[in-house]
């Protein structure tokens, strides 16, 4: 069974064009009340908004200054190397910078100076351009000339406030380190009396000082060792003319005053000639003879004043035997030969007896001064103790004073140097509004109004006619 669609009435193909027409002029009234609205908002926008200008600048953070290391190998040795205020990853001194910029404390001196409300003055804009030490700042004004000034303000009241911030900075850090440099110095006076007072104490002044005590010693015992060897070979020497002289030194040296006195030598020679004579009578006399008995008196006459002349001279009684022995008589040759010999044996138990001497002087001094380094070396540890404080007290003292004045000469560290890049921009155009970009904007949305209100208005009406037309044929 076909089914035959049924032809449309005029009258209903009549109604579908009346009611297109209808939603065509609906649709083009909203169109251009909407545009109408859009444009409306466009130009009351552009007519009441004021002129905004902006000023820009671009300013450098210097990123390095003189940073205070101290050496001390040989105490009080100070340098210097460079800092940067960048070698952090962690921070970024700009940060901080465009803190402080923001901040109420800037805003109110910069707006201060120019003597405008803080409302008035407006927020900057900071930018940290990226891989550089620079950032730049921004402001907005309704005069270009007043927005300029704005700029420049607020750089001075930055530079202004980073200086405030520097000179609390080093007044507190002044502080800290008088505070440091007066404990050191205290501790090095303290050190330094303690050391002294020892040193009064103990009479130990220095290492040195046990050093060249040592060293004396060992020069004492070498001098000492010459002089004993000396001492040996001297008296090898004396005992050897003594033993051919038969004579001990004091006998030798008594014979030689014996014979320097003029009265003893004639008491002598008178004694020498009585015994001659005594013995020349006795040789064809008896005893008993007369002449034998004058030569034996004179001849004990004479012995008796030369014994006496001898214990004077001596200081000693000398016996006959002992005269003879140290005769020195001349009259034969001889006795100048022995005279020789015996002034030899003299001086060299002089000799002998001053090197015994020079030994026992220079083991006694030998003595004292190891008495003394024993003494002095008990009391070196003390002393060394006490001269270790010392040098790191000084150590401490002269650290903390080049650590002072070397960093006096860094007024930048925490807050580094901002130098100007680029002036502070004066504008000649406005930035807000943008007649342009209002315009741009008005002309797009009305586009997009009018596109959309044609799509609704086609897609609408072509939706109910096919409605219309499925089911006439269906039924």
């Amino acid at each position: 069974m076909e089914i035959t669609p049924k032809p449309l009435t005029s009258e209903k193909s009549k109604l579908s064009k009346q009611s297109l027409w209808w939603r065509f002029i609906k649709y083009s009234i909203v169109g251009i009340l909407a545009n109408s609205g859009l444009w409306a908002i466009a130009i009351v926008y552009l007519k009441s908004t004021p002129s905004t200008y902006t000023s820009e600048a671009i300013f450098n953070v210097a990123g390095s200054g003189p940073g205070v290391s101290v050496n001390l190998p040989d105490i009080g040795q100070a340098s210097t190397s460079g800092a940067s205020a960048f070698g952090s990853a962690s921070s970024d001194p700009r940060e901080n910078y465009k803190i402080i910029a923001s901040s109420t404390t800037t805003i109110e001196a910069a707006a201060k100076s120019l003597k405008i409300p803080e409302k008035q003055f407006g927020e900057p804009r900071i930018k940290l351009i990226n891989n550089t030490t620079l950032l730049s700042i921004a402001i907005n004004g309704q005069d270009p000339e007043k927005t300029q000034q704005k700029l420049q303000a607020l750089y001075q009241a930055l530079n202004a406030r980073l200086h405030s911030l520097r000179q609390s900075e080093r007044a507190e850090r002044d502080l800290s380190n008088q505070k440091a440099l007066s404990n050191a110095q205290k501790r090095l006076t303290e050190a330094q009396r303690r050391l002294s007072e020892y040193k009064a104490e103990s009479g130990l002044n220095s290492s040195a000082q046990l050093k060249e005590l040592i060293s004396n010693i060992e020069l004492l015992r070498k001098q000492r060792s010459e002089i004993y060897a000396q001492q040996e070979q001297l008296g090898s020497r004396l005992k050897q003319l003594s033993v051919n002289l038969q004579l001990s030194p004091q006998e030798a040296a008594d014979a030689l005053v014996l014979q320097t006195d003029q009265q003893f030598q004639k008491s002598f020679s008178e004694y020498t000639t009585a015994t001659t004579n005594l013995k020349a009578l006795l040789s064809d006399r008896g005893p008993n003879y007369p002449d034998v008995v004058a030569a034996r008196q004179q001849q004990e006459a004479s012995l008796v004043m030369l014994l006496e002349r001898g214990k004077v001279l001596l200081g000693k009684p000398v016996e006959q035997l002992t005269l003879e022995r140290l005769n020195l008589d001349n009259s034969n040759g001889s006795g100048g030969e022995r005279a020789e010999l015996f002034q030899q044996l003299v001086t060299l138990e002089s000799d002998y007896q001053g090197l015994i001497a020079q030994v026992t002087t220079l083991t006694q001094q030998i003595q004292k001064l190891e008495t003394r380094l024993q003494t002095l070396s008990q009391k070196e540890t003390v002393f060394d103790e006490l001269l270790r404080q010392l040098q790191i007290a000084e150590a401490v003292f002269a650290s903390t004073l080049a650590k002072v004045d070397l960093g006096k000469g860094d007024p930048f560290g925490s807050f580094p140097l901002i130098q100007i890049v680029e002036e502070p921009t004066l504008p000649e155009e406005p930035t807000a509004p943008k007649p342009k970009l209002v315009l741009a904007g008005a002309v797009l949305g009305s586009l997009l109004v009018t596109i959309s209100l044609t799509l609704i208005w086609w897609r609408d009406p072509l939706t109910t006619a096919t409605k219309k037309i499925l089911k006439e044929i269906v039924a």
